[in-house]
């Protein structure tokens, strides 16, 4: 009998049996997501058959003809909107908006589902990034090692404090290249800062080794891979995003640090708080600290919600294992590349690269006109190409070949929670009639 979380191996494990049609018994590890989970994918102590399951996972909408790529009004279930009106409800109803008791039950909430001892939620996965940076001991003029191709907020979070960003290319997987970072270590170097890009785990193992072996500190962006296993492990620290578009998103801006490290937790607490001593608000314990805490109104949203995130990231994960099956033949034909269906991945995005046939813009706008299929780039800029003054000091002799090649090539195909069959099927067969029509 296979014990099981529905972290992102876990969730790996049950895709895999579904496609192979086993029954296997499950037993579930304690907590309320894993509940969840095993309701919906347990009957009489083995995994429902798996017709019977997508019924009741994958909603059946009336359909417009078109596939939106993150619509916002659907990032939150019908039953989830209601979970979410009522938890604001009590909140607000208490007076309990900013500060309150929600924020403590939340983070124990949030400890427990990741199965990592320490939480401190924040306003924003940014804040989470400068307070985790600060905490390791991360100051001014320090360098940074971070890849080129994440969201602003990595490179944001190290220029904030003063600190150097350095940027190392990445492998094929979008995650920094640890022999890539091998070469950028200097004498000022002070931390490597990763980020699990699309929700696929970097090279933690090999990353550690380095940073034990320079004394530095890592930090991890995981603010696109919460529920990953693995994230935590290697690291001094990880930030979080709680943002409504995220796998566990709430209703509002918010973040966490988590960390294993009792000492560092209670840095980043302070830090998080005006550099308030914690539990004795107006007396300071550090020089400064931020206004960077969650709101308790989030806090109690996310008590309901978050029991929910195994199942939503069991939907995810069939999703990606979907694209992959139905698109294989283009990425055997040469047309495609698509992401390894591995069991360190979060499926945060789907990105495939366009190698052949159209440009990765012409297939864009070919979906888009043709099969009503709606896509993006993330991101759109690297950051050594942005138009910053940046672009001509610190970054002008940078030449990172394999994240500027990627860059190119990616593009995301739809794929969130509330996704259906439906809209996913007329993406893929969008693909297809793409290819046809530029050979």
């Amino acid at each position: 009998m296979a014990d099981l979380s529905g972290d992102s191996s876990g969730l790996h494990r049950i895709v895999t049996d579904l496609t192979t049609a086993a029954r296997p018994r499950y037993q579930f590890r304690p907590g309320p997501a894993n509940s969840r989970l095993a309701a919906a994918v347990l009957r009489e102590g083995r995994l429902r058959p798996t017709s019977d399951l997508l019924a009741d996972l994958f909603t059946v909408r009336p359909d417009d003809g078109r596939t939106r790529f993150l619509p916002k009004e659907r990032l939150l279930s019908d039953d989830e909107k209601a979970l979410a009106v009522a938890a604001f409800e009590r909140a607000v109803r208490a007076g309990d908006m900013t500060s309150g008791p929600q924020i403590e039950q939340f983070e124990a909430a949030l400890a427990g589902h990741l199965g990592l001892p320490e939480v401190i939620a924040t306003s924003s996965g940014t804040h989470a990034l400068v307070i985790a940076l600060l905490a390791v001991g991360v100051g001014a003029g320090d360098e940074v090692i971070i890849p080129a191709n994440s969201f602003a907020a990595t490179e944001n979070a190290v220029l904030a404090i003063n600190a150097v960003p350095v940027l190392a290319d990445v492998r094929s997987d979008f995650t920094l290249d640890p022999a890539d970072v091998a070469t950028r270590i200097t004498d000022r170097t002070a931390a490597i800062l990763p980020v699990h890009l699309y929700g696929k785990l970097a090279d933690m193992p090999a990353l550690a080794d380095l940073a034990r072996g320079h004394g530095l500190a890592l930090v991890e962006d995981a603010c696109q891979a919460i529920g990953v296993t693995g994230v935590g492990a290697h690291s001094d620290a990880v930030a979080l995003s709680l943002n409504p578009f995220k796998n566990v998103g709430l209703c509002g801006k918010a973040g966490a640090v988590v960390t294993r490290g009792a000492e560092l937790a209670a840095r980043c607490r302070v830090l998080a708080y005006h550099g308030f001593a914690v539990g004795r608000k107006n007396v300071k314990t550090a020089d400064f600290g931020f206004n960077a805490r969650i709101d308790n109104t989030l806090a109690v949203i996310g008590l309901d919600l978050l029991p929910l995130a195994h199942v939503n990231g069991l939907r995810r994960t069939w999703l990606a294992q979907r694209y992959r099956e139905a698109l294989a033949p283009l990425a055997e034909q040469g047309m495609l590349g698509l992401p390894e269906f591995t069991s360190d991945h979060g499926w945060h995005l789907f990105a495939i690269q366009v190698l052949d046939g159209p440009s990765r813009d012409g297939l864009r706008d070919w979906l888009a006109e043709h099969a009503r299929v709606e896509t993006d780039v993330f991101y759109p800029v690297l950051t050594h190409r942005q138009h910053t003054p940046l672009r001509n000091t610190a970054f002008a002799d940078v030449r990172l070949p394999v994240t500027e090649q990627l860059h190119e090539r990616v593009l995301h195909l739809p794929l969130h929670q509330h996704l259906t069959l439906a809209e996913q099927d007329r993406t893929m067969e969008g693909l297809y009639a793409a290819f046809r029509a530029h050979r």
